[in-house]
């Protein structure tokens, strides 16, 4: 399956460099063109048939630094996952098109840097995302992972994802002091590196900031919901604040002209430990894991949306005759069979899929753009139909887990708030001050250019152009960033 990686291997085949550290600046330029072409040109390749999923609040937005277990293994229960391209969006021109927080990824152009600095920050952005991207390779190959970019989605429907936002906004009636003694900040991503980390001014109303700052997490979600959506795949929310945005924000737009009942396996999901891209991709459509895939889609299929009681019931029985025993097929393979041949093992830790399903009140099926649309809500195409004998997956979430994202993601920092005496939720000061303090939160550092050399500022000051190059590359000025714009 063709993706970004094969621009990669591409441009480097018969290259001196063997990889990103020493290409020149205007090399590096030249790459982008290509990496900018390729993605507009190229149609990723969905196959409905597999049920695809996206994993929101991060582990789609940043699949290359996957490793934890859970998220892992919860690729075995997908058939497919949509995932955004990180080169893609580095290289994008839309991504300055549409509003994003001052500490999100600044991409390779950044109007107030110099051409020097953004070659060195691309430089440490690539050096560090190619081989995390490479080691995903098996997967992306295998066509169970589906990188797309994001950016220009984002522009082209940055209307209907404003009116996606309000609306959820709408319904989310909780008194925003409450919303932040229920979340903590660092569980509200905003960005695809910054997760809280919300400056904020010290008073005893929080109430207008925490607001603001969860609008900027709602807008987040309302874009990862949106591209889902755009690519005919299910939205699934891996941990709590995503869930509960879907919950109370997306059931509830579909839910004031649909049925929408909630389907939740109480059988956990086993976990595995020490799953790799190439162990997944080997056992992915393995009889325990293709057929358990295909069966829950038909438990969905045939579950009666209009009765809830009659929705749990039905769900209950059909786990317990054709689902559990898939379930512990997958467990017997990781304690004695193929998965445990392939290094694998059987955790302790275990989770359970929700999912939202809903049904058009009066002709039993539903697309779910003719729901948000008699609802009255954001455009009529906001969340494209996808039609199906049955009902409709709106979204779905993991469920009966302890991890966090830190616990999934590689690479994530944890920033902690600065220690109050007396502070409302987020750790806010209470008096009135003249001092902007941050929230906690979490960052992604992935395009520090201190992963690079630093100049010799002496040569550079006596050689002049012929001194080496800002940007990290070990060239010559003259011959690296000189003439970049």
């Amino acid at each position: 399956m063709l993706s970004t990686i094969d621009v990669i291997d591409a441009y480097l085949t018969g290259r001196d460099d063997a990889d990103f550290t020493t290409v020149a600046g205007r090399d590096l330029e030249s790459f982008g063109e290509r990496v900018r072409e390729f993605s507009t040109h190229h149609t990723p390749d969905i196959d409905q048939r597999n049920h695809p999923v996206y994993l929101g609040g991060w582990p789609s937005a940043n699949f290359a630094l996957l490793g934890g277990d859970m998220i892992l293994t919860s690729l075995l229960y997908s058939g497919q996952v949509l995932v955004r391209d990180p080169i893609a969006d580095w290289f994008s021109v839309e991504q300055y098109r549409v509003e994003h927080m001052m500490s999100a990824r600044r991409g390779f152009h950044p109007p107030d840097e110099d051409a020097e600095t953004r070659t060195r920050r691309t430089r440490a952005f690539l050096a560090t995302v190619v081989p995390q991207l490479m080691r995903m390779r098996p997967l992306i190959e295998a066509g169970i992972v589906v990188p797309v970019p994001s950016e220009p989605l984002y522009f082209r429907e940055r209307g209907r994802i404003d009116r996606l936002r309000r609306d959820i906004e709408s319904h989310l009636a909780m008194d925003p002091v409450h919303y932040a003694a229920r979340f903590n900040a660092e569980e509200i991503a905003t960005e695809d590196n910054v997760r809280g980390y919300f400056p904020m001014a010290p008073g005893p109303d929080p109430a207008p900031q925490v607001r603001r700052a969860l609008s900027h997490g709602v807008r987040y979600f309302a874009r990862e919901f949106s591209l889902a959506d755009n690519y005919g795949v299910t939205y699934t929310a891996p941990f709590a604040h995503e869930r509960y945005l879907c919950q109370e924000g997306v059931s509830r737009l579909v839910g004031t002209s649909s049925r929408v009942v909630d389907a939740v396996l109480r059988s956990g999901l086993p976990v595995f430990h020490d799953l790799t891209p190439e162990v997944i991709r080997d056992v992915h459509d393995d009889d325990a894991f293709g057929e358990f895939r295909a069966t829950l889609h038909q438990v969905y299929q045939g579950t009666p949306v209009e009765d809830p009681a009659a929705a749990a019931a039905y769900i209950r029985d059909q786990e317990n005759a054709l689902l559990q025993p898939l379930i512990t097929q997958g467990e017997r393979a990781a304690s004695r069979g193929f998965l445990a041949r392939l290094g694998a093992s059987l955790s302790q830790n275990k989770f359970a899929i929700a999912a939202a399903l809903a049904t058009d009140v009066t002709v039993g099926t539903l697309g779910a753009a003719t729901a948000i649309a008699v609802a009255g809500t954001f455009a009529d195409d906001a969340i494209r139909s996808r039609r199906d004998e049955g009902p409709v997956r709106i979204w779905s979430s993991l469920v009966a887990h302890n991890q966090r994202v830190s616990d999934e993601v590689r690479g994530v920092q944890h920033m902690p708030a600065a220690p109050s005496v007396e502070a409302t939720p987020w750790g806010i000061p209470r008096e009135p001050g003249m001092s902007i303090s941050v929230t906690a939160g979490q960052l992604i550092w992935d395009a520090d250019p201190r992963l690079l050399a630093d100049t010799d500022e002496d040569a550079r000051a006596q050689l002049g152009v012929y001194g080496p190059c800002r940007c990290g590359s070990g060239r010559k000025y003259r011959f690296c960033c000189a003439g970049v714009r």
